[in-house]
């Protein structure tokens, strides 16, 4: 493993720090589901997480990491490519999630979160700085892409911690 130098002073433009938070995120996740019955992961909440359930949200973040590794591969793979658009706002349809299952969920999420990790570790501080054109926000850096993932990972683990809280002690 190579040591990541510091290129700016806050946690969330350190390639170093981002990779260490993304690389935590899946074990996060897990651990929030560990002991919960499927009954409680089926379970929709209410405000502020309308139209939300644990199951989803594991879902959600898989196919948001399938989506932004693509980008990722994509921009190391060729010089500024057209990306394709992943939406972090998506909520997957509750029948939709009733078909999955949630040990492959989060196995899927860690895996693929993983394989994220280490592209990114392996990459040089110029290449932080290469990119590919989104439809809808123009160029967009692999550093840009990696703070972005932070913050996501960052709302839905609260989010995933409010809703555990939400079904109290009877979901364990």
């Amino acid at each position: 493993m190579r040591e990541l130098r510091r290129t700016e002073t806050t946690a969330a433009t350190d390639p170093a720090f981002l990779i260490k938070a993304l690389g935590e995120a899946s074990g996060e996740l897990r651990q929030a589901f560990f002991g919960l019955r499927r009954a409680w992961l089926l379970k929709e909440v209410g405000p502020p997480d309308d139209g939300w359930c644990l199951l989803a949200l594991a879902a959600h973040l898989r196919n948001t990491e399938r989506g932004v590794l693509g980008q990722v591969e994509a921009i190391l793979g060729s010089r500024e490519p057209e990306l394709a658009a992943v939406d972090l706002d998506d909520i997957p349809l509750l029948d939709d999630c009733r078909r999955e299952d949630e040990d492959t969920l989060l196995d899927e999420f860690h895996y693929l979160r993983r394989h994220t990790t280490y592209v990114l570790w392996d990459i040089s501080e110029r290449e932080w700085k290469r990119g590919g054109r989104h439809p809808y926000r123009g160029r967009v850096t692999l550093l840009e892409i990696a703070r972005e993932l932070y913050q996501h990972d960052l709302g839905h683990l609260w989010q995933a911690r409010r809703m555990v809280e939400g079904l109290g002690s009877a979901a364990r």
